[in-house]
């Protein structure tokens, strides 16, 4: 048969296949173009072997696109060259390479969250993939087309379960953004996070360096989905989805430099990416490089389009080199690995898990079709990547395939693979193949780098993982010809050569080929060496840190928790952590056993610092100061201890040496190894300085470079070899001769001509004033001055100074330095140090001997002058020390070989008004110097000093510590195609009671809170969800009722779930119609005056509750009052338009404001959860509504007129209309408001976006001050501060000097706009204002009321504070002094006896009555137990008049103490944390079983307090009010009552008419309490008064009333009498 005779029958085949006329073919054309599949090409190939009688490959219709091509190959034979002339292809000469380490990687898979799981899946050889998960693509299901389709189309994949919850805090980005990212960049931020960490390489030394960032994506699903939805596009998508961002994104938030690139080239992308960061470190364009993919599914349409071509797997798996291959399974995934250049990896001792040789990258060119692969393409660019490498392809053990399991694409692979890597092979060396695919699906853009990392594993583990889904050779391979092997089951990894090689391919659809060629590492890398003693018993330090305290707090407990259950070596763990990144937050853990770290690491936890521990909630803006002290340091062991644990010491201190022997002929190494010599003038000063530079570039070695230096005397030698102005050769030559001639001066001066020197206690003047020949040497400090003189002279004085009761200390020297006794010297000096070279400062020096003078970078000063004048004249340290102190430099590090110089820096610190500066010292005499250079290191840390523990403890052994703990929350859009959010609420009907009904399915939801939001708009325009609590999740499928019922100031909304024959409460919300988000804005606050508390010391006033009347205050004066005492805030410094959460509002306080508002207006009850996001402004209105709306109110007498009224139930009140569970309470005397802050990316900013939410857990007022200026912040600048330590952001002048006045006018002290400006944090301006108040709390006694007559001591509730006992105070007679016991931490009995003091000196030897409320009560009975103890040992004591017990009781019948019933105690509480704080607490009941209850209370604290409560909307205030309730309360409900039988005491015991709810929720037990409430067992003498209303009641009006009237008939009896 000729060419043309083929030609004519490939023309008629063509035709009768695809039904077009034979005049459309051409024989030019590829074959694709006329609509030939992959599958019809290989029915070609078989009908060409019949007709020509000649074996063909399958794949040969690729090989030779066109008509003309294949005839002319198949007539005349193959032509070596003729391919590549076709394709136009020509080799390029080989770029110069090298080597590329793989340092560090991380993922997630499908069925896998990171990569040791991905492993364990490869290996046990699981699949990942699935069907489509519940909710996956969910927004599309309200589109009739779009959800037909996902019905009828295949939608199994590899899914990762969850690409929706992110941690947008750590990454510093707003709810907002976050929702409009692509998951695609958050889930990269949080892997590539994740492959520095298993890197060992700190993000933050990353900062402004060349690292490159390199990364494949394709898809742009989530775009679609925002963009399918204009109402919910938002600005920050066009970033957020963008592709291009997604390389950029990671360069942003680790403030990379280097280049940053996205690479689209489909399934190849991320091997692209690779590819390209080889190319960029071999060339310099970046030190270090992060490269990989990504790949999430978040719309459904390429799925479906795959599944509509046929394409997709019927069977759900890919069967890659199988001959049962049917299609693909797309999926999710993610992977990054980090990579350095190998020699630089090999220098940085970094971790090697396998090397790049090479790489290369081609393209298909003009192939058989757009998406047809190109067999000649591919041989070519797995030639390329060998070459590249270098190494032979015969070698290779193993290919990572692309592998995607179609009946012709893994022919046209394999077959490459055959022509490049078999020939030279035996049978015995196959190269096995392999996909992971099989397991996971085809990750598209993702899956190169999935290869790399499970070629990685696998040379790591030794183990080639199986190829599952392979059922046998697809037929189309000829795999022994090939030399080819599919790896079935898991098999050793062969090492054909010696060492591991693979190679990993990926050919992206649109022609874009990749391939990347790698080895194990079988080199070395460099070994550092500790620094520091190292072994057994030997200290070391465990950096934790974080962004914010409170994540640097959960690290700790992580920390801890890991040392307790692997008990790792200690070493190795801190080696580990030095390699971690460190955050703004820091703490170290100084310690020497596992005991002693998990005991410090829970103190870090908690907030604590003790010993071993130095934390910092932030870092201080200025660095260090290194302070080089003078003459006197020394000592006979100095440098001994440190030559011999320090390499880099020792060696540095050989090199000075040398030159000490060059210049003056004896040795320092000798005297420090030889005990029987000492120091004299000469030998100390050289030696010193030489330990003060030696120590500096020790210090230096660990990256720690003083930000600015003193010198101190001789001292200034080191300063400037430090600061850069001089080398260190030059400070030797200096500090050689000038010792020298101050050493012959002093040998040569006869006794009765030496002179002496002392520390005094004389000011400049008063030495300037002093006869005869004494003269001022060193201005140390305020009160410290060194002068020198004549002996006789010195000594006199001293004696004199002495005898006046002043300091004077003479000091063991012969002669004056820096006096004029050292004039002679001079001239030779400065011949011998002439010619030595001054350097511009690199550090600031602030100048001992120029005064006052502050060097600056650049600045040339260590001229010969200089050091005559350092010499001869007075050292300022005083003047340079206040002006470091001045630059704002808060730590100064004395570097020299013992401490001399601390005490007057002290002195200056505390004259400067800089008391809480940090003085350090390097080293110390009889300090183990491994604990001093630990315990200074750590200081600075943790003020945010870089410090390389890697350099401290060197190389050696690492272990799997835990990594970052993410706190994930979910961000996704809200957008919906089609029909979408427009649909919601639903279908409207308005039911019978008036109140209106919605219908939706849930599938249109994107979430709860849009149904309750799109309800409130629908019924009340512009009507705003102020607190929402959702309970179920919302179902991802069936109809959802959305319920809203009009209520006083807004709307009460329900959504229920019809499941069965049962409804379903999903979420309840409130909706005010009060405008709460946006409060109208005051230019000038107004602020009212202070309104007096009613007193009622007229006992004719009785029992009667207080009722508000309207003729005497308006509701805004008596609610004002009302709130104030409450939350502890005096009248005018309440914001008016500040949400009360913003302020502190916790349960309790929210109680105390619905009872008494309640009962002094006389109106229905409220709703605790309406106050939650209310201001006081609200609130007034709501009240004020009420009153008006009352049917016995009138325009007469109500405080505002009243309007027409329609007789409509009252809001926010708690009947059935306002949903159960609208208010949690806690265990006794707590309460906690439903939450109401989840609610998605735009809920926990949708009041108002506030901004000055807190961020982590921070701390609450404190004090009357803190909460005036608390108060004050927040009114003047619209916004409350996130907690009173938090950092402040900045102000306008004209509202720094509002405060200013306020503050001044308030405290009564001058406050300046500039200390308003440079305040940290709230806490420091109420340091300022606290001294001008009267204090309220002293030590651990609040003053309710000061007086002469009888004191009362109430001790405070369960987690509160006495201020609850304010209302009592004014139901007492005026002239009984009441003081209120506030809380400490510890067991009952460390608490009661660490009062005793306070009550005995406030008591004054009067009678006292001590009672509580609640745990209260308990508190007041064992300070009388403990008083009488004392009286009976003889002891100072107090008389105890009588016990008011303020319903403190126990249940009837106590819970049983057993296993059982522990357990179902702490399921209650878990049930607890979830309801109340959303935390999904899971009691390990194992351990309940080993450990006991104890264990786990503590474990139950200590993640309380560690919880966030911004993510919560929780304020400070409010998360620690719920954990010290619950620490105190666990301590009520394990009382032994019996302890205190011996206590003789009258006790007055008030019993509410019940327990409140919310306690009987977690204890059951007191459902039943005995009238006595469990004290009749006990005491003799015990009267019982009945109160109205639950136990939450007490505290206030009207039960109050009945209280105080009690109590004072009780004080008239039992003491007045």
């Amino acid at each position: 048969m000729t060419v043309e005779e083929l030609r004519g029958w490939l023309r008629t085949w063509v035709a009768q296949t695809t039904g077009l006329s034979a005049e459309e073919i051409t024989d030019t054309k590829p074959l694709e173009n006329f609509g030939l599949s992959s599958r019809d090409a290989v029915v070609l190939s078989g009908e060409l072997e019949n007709l020509l009688g000649i074996k063909l490959e399958p794949t040969v219709a690729y090989e030779y696109p066109t008509i003309a091509q294949l005839a002319d190959r198949l007539v005349n034979g193959a032509t070596p060259e003729a391919p590549q002339a076709t394709s136009g292809q020509t080799q390029t000469p080989l770029i110069e390479g090298g080597d590329i380490a793989v340092i560090g990687y991380a993922g997630r898979f499908p069925g896998a969250k990171n990569v040791a799981e991905f492993w364990n899946m490869l290996v046990e050889g699981r699949p990942g993939t699935g069907p489509l998960p519940v909710g996956r693509w969910s927004e599309y299901s309200s589109d009739p087309i779009t959800s037909e389709k996902m019905e009828q189309q295949n939608t199994d994949g590899g899914y990762i379960e969850d690409i929706a919850s992110f941690d947008a805090e750590f990454f510093g980005l707003s709810p907002l953004e976050a929702a409009n990212m692509d998951p695609q960049q958050r889930i990269l931020l949080e892997v590539a996070w994740e492959a520095l960490e298993d890197a060992g390489v700190p993000a933050n030394q990353l900062r402004g360096t060349a690292t490159g960032v390199y990364m494949g994506s394709t898809n742009n699903d989530y775009g679609m989905l925002i963009t399918a939805d204009p109402a919910e596009m938002h600005p920050y998508a066009m970033t957020g989805t963008s592709s291009a961002i997604i390389a950029n994104r990671l360069s942003y938030a680790f403030d990379l430099r280097g280049p940053s690139i996205n690479v689209d080239t489909a399934c190849s992308a991320s091997l692209v990416a690779v590819n390209q960061a080889v190319k960029d470190l071999r060339v310099g364009a970046a030190d270090v490089a992060l490269a990989g993919g990504v790949n999430i599914l978040a719309g459904p349409h390429a799925s479906i389009g795959f599944s509509e071509l046929g394409v997709t797997s019927p069977t759900s798996a890919i069967h890659a080199f199988s001959d049962d291959a049917d299609g693909i399974v797309r999926a999710d995934a993610a992977g990054v690995i980090v990579l350095k250049r190998l020699e630089d990896a090999e220098r940085d001792g970094d971790t090697i898990a396998a090397v790049i040789k090479g790489s290369a990258v081609n393209s298909d060119g003009h192939s058989n079709g757009l998406t047809a692969p190109n067999p000649e393409a591919q041989v070519d660019v797995l030639e390329r990547a060998y070459a590249d490498a270098g190494i032979r392809p015969q070698d290779v053990d193993y290919v990572e395939a692309h592998g995607t399991g179609t009946i012709l694409g893994d022919p046209i692979e394999a077959t490459a693979l055959g022509r490049v890597l078999g020939p030279g092979r035996q049978a015995a060396t196959p190269t096995l193949l392999g996909s992971a695919k099989t397991n996971i699906g085809h990750s598209e853009s993702a899956a190169g780098v999935v290869g790399l990392i499970k070629v990685i594993e696998g040379m790591r583990h030794g183990v080639i993982p199986p190829n599952i889904n392979y059922a046998g050779p697809n037929r189309y391979i000829d795999f022994d010809a090939e030399h080819l092997e599919v790896v079935e089951d898991p098999r050793e990894w062969p090492e054909y050569s010696g060492q591991k090689i693979a190679g990993v391919s990926g050919f992206g659809f649109g022609g874009t080929n990749a391939h990347v060629v790698l080895t194990d590492y079988r080199g070395l890398t460099h070994q550092d060496a500790p620094q520091v003693a190292v072994g057994e018993g030997q200290p070391v330090a465990l950096p934790v840190s974080g962004l914010l305290p409170s994540r640097r707090a959960a690290a700790a407990a992580d920390l801890a928790d890991y040392i307790e259950a692997e008990e790792p070596n200690l070493l190795s763990l801190a080696r580990t952590l030095a390699r971690r990144n460190h955050g703004r937050s820091r703490a170290v853990v100084v310690a020497s056993s596992s005991a002693e770290a998990i005991k410090r690491l829970r103190q870090v936890s908690e907030g604590t610092v003790s010993v071993g521990i130095a934390a910092a909630d932030s870092p201080s803006v200025h660095g260090p100061v290194f302070m080089y002290s003078g003459f006197g340091s020394q000592h006979r062991k100095m440098a001994k201890d440190m030559i011999e644990i320090s390499p880099l010491f020792k060696q540095r201190l050989e090199e000075l040496d040398a030159i000490v022997a060059y210049e003056s002929g004896w040795s320092i190494l000798e005297l420090v190894h030889d005990d029987s010599q000492t120091y004299n003038t000469e030998t100390a000063q050289v030696a010193i300085t030489a330990i003060q530079i030696a120590l500096t570039d020790l210090f230096a070695a660990f990256g720690v470079r003083p930000a600015g230096v003193i010198g101190m005397s001789m001292g200034e030698i080191g300063a400037a070899y430090a600061s850069g102005g001089i080398s260190a050769e030059d400070a030797m030559l200096i500090a050689c001769h000038r010792a020298r001639l101050m050493g012959e001066g002093e040998a040569s001066l006869a006794d009765d001509q030496q002179g002496a020197m002392a520390v005094v206690e004389l000011s400049a003047e008063e030495i300037d004033a002093l006869p005869g020949n004494i003269e001022p040497a060193v201005y140390t400090g305020p009160g410290m001055t060194t002068v020198g003189g004549p002996r006789e002279e010195v000594l006199a004085l001293v004696e004199k100074l002495d005898g006046e009761g002043k300091f004077a200390r003479a000091l063991n020297v012969k002669a004056a330095g820096h006096t004029s006794a050292v004039d002679p010297l001079l001239g030779e000096l400065y011949a011998e140090i002439a010619g030595i070279e001054a350097r511009p400062l690199h550090t600031t020096l602030f100048s001992s001997v120029d005064r006052g003078k502050a060097y600056r970078p650049g600045a040339v000063v260590h001229d010969e002058d200089y050091w005559i004048r350092m010499t001869r004249h007075s050292v300022y340290l005083q003047d340079a020390t206040e002006s470091a102190f001045d630059a704002g430099h808060t730590q100064i590090v004395e570097i020299s070989p013992n401490p001399i110089a601390l005490m007057g820096l002290m002195s200056t610190a505390f004259a400067a008004g800089k008391a809480d500066a940090q003085l350090l010292y390097s080293l110390k005499r009889k300090v183990d110097p491994t604990e001093s250079l630990l315990d200074v290191l750590s200081k600075l840390y943790a003020a945010g000093t870089p410090v390389d523990y890697t350099k401290v403890f060197g190389s050696g052994a690492l272990v799997d510590a835990p990594s970052t703990h993410f706190r994930r929350q979910r961000f996704w859009t809200n957008a919906r195609p089609s029909s979408g959010v427009s649909g919601l609420p639903g279908a409207r009907v308005t039911l019978p009671e008036g109140a209106v009904a919605f219908s939706t399915n849930a599938d249109q939801a994107p979430s709860a809170l849009a149904l309750l939001e799109a309800a409130a708009e629908a019924v009340t325009p512009g009507a705003q969800i102020a607190a929402s609590e959702e309970h179920l999740d919302l179902p991802a499928k069936g109809e959802v009722t959305t319920i809203v019922r009009r209520t006083l100031g807004g709307l009460s909304v329900e959504v229920h779930f019809v499941d069965g024959a049962s409804t379903k409460l999903i979420a309840e919300g409130f909706a005010s119609t009060l405008n709460l988000a946006a409060p109208a804005a005051t230019p000038e606050p107004s602020l009212p005056q202070t309104v007096t508390a009613p007193q009622f010391a007229d006992p004719e006033v009785g029992v009667d509750a207080v009722r508000w009347d309207p003729a005497k205050e308006t509701v805004e004066e008596r609610l004002s009052l009302i709130v104030s005492e409450s939350m502890g805030y005096d009248v005018s410094d309440l914001p008016r338009e500040l949400p009360l959460i913003d302020l502190g509002l916790d349960s309790l306080m929210g109680m105390r404001i619905k009872n008494r508002v309640e009962n002094d207006f006389q109106i229905p009850p409220l709703q605790v959860q309406a106050l939650r996001d209310a201001s006081l402004a609200d609130v007034i209105t709501m009240v004020e509504t009420a009153v008006a709306e009352q049917p016995a109110a009138s325009a007469s007498d109500a405080a505002t007129p009243a309007t027409d009224a329609h007789p409509t139930p009252f809001a926010l009140t708690e009947s059935d209309e306002a949903g159960a569970n609208a208010a949690t309470v806690s265990a006794k005397g707590g309460a906690d408001e439903a939450r109401g802050d989840n609610r998605g990316a735009e809920g926990a900013q949708g009041d108002g976006e506030r901004d000055g939410e807190a961020e982590g857990v921070g701390v609450a007022p404190r004090d009357a001050s803190e909460r005036m200026v608390f108060g004050t912040w927040a009114t003047y600048t619209g916004k409350a501060a996130a907690s009173v330590t938090s950092a402040l952001p900045e102000v306008s002048d004209e509202v720094a000097s509002q405060i200013a006045e306020r503050l001044t006018e308030r405290a009564g002290i001058e406050v300046t706009a500039q200390q308003v400006h440079e305040a940290d944090a709230l806490e420091n301006l109420a340091d300022l204002v606290r001294e001008g108040l009267e204090t309220e709390v002293e030590g651990n006694i609040r003053v309710l009321r000061e007086a002469d007559g009888p004191a009362v001591f109430m001790f405070h509730p369960a987690g509160g504070t006495t201020v609850v006992y304010q209302p009592l105070t004014r139901r007492l007679p005026a002239d009984v002094a009441v003081y209120g016991v506030e809380r400490l931490e510890g067991s009952l009995e460390d608490r009661a006896a660490a009062y005793i003091e306070d009550i005995l000196h406030y008591a004054r030897g009067r009678k006292v009555v001590l009672g509580g409320w609640s745990f209260g009560g308990a508190l007041a009975y064992e300070v009388a137990y403990q008083l009488q103890e004392r009286a009976a040992r003889g002891e100072d004591s107090a008389e105890v008049a009588f016990i008011a017990l303020l319903d403190t009781t126990q249940p009837a019948h106590p819970a049983p103490d057993t296993l059982e019933e522990t357990k179902a105690r702490w399921g209650r509480y878990a049930a607890f944390a979830k309801k109340t704080y959303g935390l999904d607490f899971e009691p390990p009941y194992e351990m309940l079983e080993t450990v006991g209850e104890d264990a786990l209370m503590a474990m139950l604290a200590e993640f309380l307090t560690s919880t966030d409560a911004s993510e919560h909307g929780l304020s400070a205030g409010v998360l620690e009010h719920q954990r010290a309730s619950f620490v105190d309360n666990q301590i009520l409900g394990k009382l032994d009552m019996g302890r205190w039988a011996s206590v003789s005491v009258p006790v007055l015991l008030f019993r509410s008419e019940r327990m409140h709810d919310g306690a009987i929720e977690l204890e059951p037990a007191y459902a039943e309490i005995n009238p006595d409430g469990g004290w009749g067992v006990i005491v003799k003498d015990l009267e019982i008064v009945q109160l109205p209303g639950d136990h939450l009641a007490v505290p206030d009006e009207p039960a109050i009333g009945i209280v105080g009237k009690r109590m004072e008939d009780w004080i008239e009896e039992k003491i007045r009498k």
